[in-house]
């Protein structure tokens, strides 16, 4: 059980809610008191939970038909880029964009295109990339890194993994300085500002910030609070029965941060939250796409 779960299962509105209390009702107590659970545990200890949360759930999180797909983003991110562009991947997960990246296989690249939005898929919308990009990718779940490299394996082995373009998988806390330099673009899908606490957001910027060249691209896709009521923190129960964290910043507040690390926005979008073709939510993704001065 992490800190936050403690927190959380002590609290007495959720201990009133009785063990036979449906999904809809604990959520109902997560959304009431995620702010004042948060504020209970030291940042660092949210970190941890979603380290713990992702390790114990990455079978569930893999076979999710929701996480299978690239997002349409990373198409004109990639064909922005020259080819052999270093690349570092924030929150890599299992690795999916990363080997998206690391392998040209047209047909491959076409089977990770399928997430639909207003009625049609990213296939539909776009050609698959051309270029190659040497990926290193970093997570801080140890679960989901394992996962990553038994697929690298596989991949190598089928002769889609040139030895040159071997992604690089490291263990690493995203909000923390490892010494990355150098690279010429950072992704980070719904990872970077998706599981940051408030007090992480300038320290994960610089991280970002010293990890570019200059004229480096950096993208980074999160769940804007502006959608949810300006609500900052996050509680869900996931399928698995986990309570996962979530941080929504407001756009703006991301931009602000970054200007101040010499990170220039670019350009913005919104999308929203639909399921089998119905908006759930409106707006409730946000993208953004800076460049280092």
């Amino acid at each position: 059980m992490t800190k936050l779960e403690k927190v959380i299962f002590e609290h007495p509105k959720y201990k009133a809610l009785g063990a036979g209390a449906s999904k809809g009702e604990q959520q109902a107590v997560l959304d009431e008191i995620a702010e004042e659970a948060v504020r209970q545990v030291a940042p660092e200890d949210l970190s941890a939970h979603v380290a713990e949360v992702y390790d114990m759930t990455v079978g569930e999180y893999a076979a999710n038909p929701h996480t299978a797909d690239v997002i349409d983003e990373l198409i004109p991110f990639m064909e922005a880029l020259p080819n052999n562009a270093k690349v570092l991947d924030l929150g890599c997960g299992t690795g999916r964009d990363a080997f998206f990246m690391s392998i040209s296989d047209e047909n491959f690249r076409k089977s990770l295109m399928n997430r639909s939005s207003h009625g049609k898929t990213t296939c539909e919308k776009y050609a698959a990339p051309s270029n190659i990009l040497k990926v290193y990718a970093a997570d801080s779940s140890k679960e989901m890194l394992k996962s990553a490299l038994t697929k690298k394996i596989e991949l190598y082995e089928k002769g889609m993994l040139p030895s040159f373009y071997l992604p690089y998988f490291l263990e690493n806390d995203m909000h923390s300085d490892s010494g990355f330099s150098g690279f010429d673009a950072v992704w980070s899908c719904t990872a970077l500002f998706t599981h940051t606490p408030k007090e992480f957001i300038s320290q994960s910027i610089q991280v970002v910030a010293k990890a570019l060249k200059p004229g480096g691209l950096f993208f980074a896709s999160y769940t804007s609070g502006l959608a949810d009521g300006g609500r900052y923190d996050k509680l869900l129960l996931s399928s698995t029965g986990r309570i996962k964290y979530f941080s929504q910043p407001d756009p703006s507040q991301i931009a602000a941060a970054a200007g101040l690390n010499g990170l220039l926005l670019v350009s913005e979008s919104l999308s929203d939250l639909e399921a089998k073709g119905r908006v759930i939510k409106k707006d409730l993704f946000v993208s953004q796409l800076y460049r280092k001065t």
